[in-house]
């Protein structure tokens, strides 16, 4: 009985520690799940099962295929169609990598085959049949995304004004590390060490700097590496929707393993102000505002900036921080100067910065709201995904001067 209940013990701590209490074994399938994007799944699904089916029996020879073959042909087809149904899962992104290079393959095989008449780059067909040209294009795509997720760049932005007179403000803003989950966490180091020799006045967190699979010692590691920033006026922390996870979660590797009171007393242990629907004024030029996220219970009932701003002094340089890049036009018409955001990711990766900017939301960039600006970073690391071959890794400098 002893024995057993010191088994239970080490698989409880073992639970704990690395977030996977009630997980999901199917890791590659899941990295969260939204019913409301199943009919694109079912479509992807369809297209790039159809033509597995074709690819892997032309692999095969066209001609008088056996029943062993047509059956592999019709397996394969039918675990692309799974594959692409959770389009939020690794599964599906690499599996419309693989349909994508292999159809760029195909295309490449034709142009030489015709217009060229096999003159030009006869090795291609040799390749090609078997899908060895395809996997060639993909581990090109893979490198590319491996590299882009694991390198930092500095993005930076000017904004003029004449609200804060002769003075200039270095203003840091960092959003989405996803700290320990997808991003060699040396890399955060190297970056504060960056943003220090600059000497900031200003430093905004803009949220989930930690996820619902970053462990407890790893939340408590983050903030401590962000406290060594070395800002004039402080730095200052909104919350995402990731940082805010409910404690249950379909996500990969299941639970938080800390709670939102732990989450808050490490970050103010390590001298940094939480914001949440809140502001503060800033050497009596910046009124900063910080808002709830708008994503998880009781965004709804979030407070609006007309309120969180009453009473405040207009005539000062006014920069809401929201997670999301939401109201933007409803922030410029209340005498907002400058919006950040994160949350989008700018996309990570192909086609979902595409696939984002249908719905009208602004991905990346730098955008125009009246005399407002807005900005929104595509963060510090990524999400879920393991690569990054959209926008960039960055943390951004803006001087208001």
């Amino acid at each position: 009985m002893l024995q057993k209940l010191k088994i239970e013990n080490v698989i409880t701590t073992i639970n704990q520690k690395y977030g996977i209490d009630n997980m999901n074994h199917l890791h590659f399938f899941t990295l969260g799940y939204y019913p409301q994007y199943l009919p694109i799944g079912i479509i992807f699904g369809i297209v790039i099962g159809i033509y597995s089916f074709f690819r892997v029996k032309y692999a095969f020879n066209d001609s008088k295929l056996s029943k062993n073959k047509i059956l592999i042909s019709t397996v394969i087809s039918i675990f692309a169609f799974l594959c692409c149904l959770n389009i939020w899962s690794n599964a599906a992104i690499y599996t419309l990598y693989i349909f994508l290079c292999s159809l760029f393959a195909d295309i490449l095989r034709l142009i030489i085959k015709y217009p060229l008449k096999d003159r030009y780059l006869n090795f291609i067909p040799k390749i090609h049949k078997k899908g060895g040209l395809a996997l060639i294009f993909f581990i090109i795509i893979i490198i590319i995304g491996a590299y882009g997720m694991n390198h930092i760049d500095q993005t930076e932005y000017n904004m003029t004004t004449q609200k804060i007179g002769n003075d200039s403000y270095k203003v840091i803003f960092i959003s989405d590390t996803h700290y320990g989950t997808v991003q060699n966490p040396q890399l955060l180091n190297d970056s504060i060490s960056r943003i220090n020799d600059m000497k900031p006045d200003i430093v905004v967190l803009g949220g989930d700097i930690v996820d619902e699979r970053t462990s407890n010692s790893e939340m408590k590691e983050v903030f401590k590496e962000l406290s060594r920033i070395n800002s004039t006026y402080g730095t200052y922390y909104i919350f995402g929707n990731h940082d805010t996870q409910p404690s249950q979660t379909d996500y990969e590797n299941g639970n938080r393993t800390f709670t939102d009171i732990e989450l808050n007393q490490t970050i103010n242990k390590n001298g940094i102000r939480i914001l949440n629907d809140d502001k503060t004024t800033i050497n009596e030029d910046i009124v900063l505002v910080g808002r709830s996220d708008a994503e998880w219970d009781g965004a709804a009932d979030r407070t609006n900036v007309s309120e969180i701003l009453n009473e405040s002094d207009l005539s000062k340089y006014v920069i809401v921080a929201d997670h999301q890049p939401l109201e933007g036009m409803e922030n410029s018409k209340l005498g907002v100067d400058l919006q950040v955001s994160g949350h989008t990711h700018g996309g990570q990766v192909f086609p979902y910065k595409e696939m984002i900017e249908l719905t009208g939301t602004n991905t990346y960039g730098e955008y125009g709201f009246g005399d407002m600006k807005q900005i929104v970073s595509s963060g510090f690391t990524g999400w879920g995904w393991g690569i990054r071959n959209e926008a960039k890794c960055e943390y951004v400098l803006i001087n208001i001067n």
